[in-house]
């Protein structure tokens, strides 16, 4: 196994991860938090991102009502037909 903590129980590549995702690796690494700092931080951000996901699911359901039969119409847009281009079918034409 490698280097793991005997307090938090992180390996050290899990502890420079989690410093990376977190944005505090450069600190991490020349030693102003420790790894136990990290994981608890890693893990709080963690929780705060379910919980957010979480809520966000429950309100999905309000924004995304499918329309009332009633509401819904047809909408009518007018559409250009091309003219044939003269040349284009006769490249002689050009002369």
């Amino acid at each position: 196994m490698t280097n793991m903590c005997k307090f938090c129980g992180c390996t050290e590549s899990e502890a420079i991860a989690d410093a990376r995702t977190i944005g505090v690796e450069q600190e991490f690494q020349s030693g102003i938090y420790t790894c136990c700092q990290i994981a608890d931080w890693a893990q709080e951000q963690w929780l705060a991102w379910v919980e957010a996901t979480e809520q966000d699911a429950e309100h999905a359901g309000e924004v995304m009502k499918e329309p009332e039969l009633d509401e819904a119409q047809g909408i009518l847009v007018p559409v250009r037909f091309r003219r044939p281009v003269p040349w284009f079918k006769n490249p002689d034409g050009l002369r």
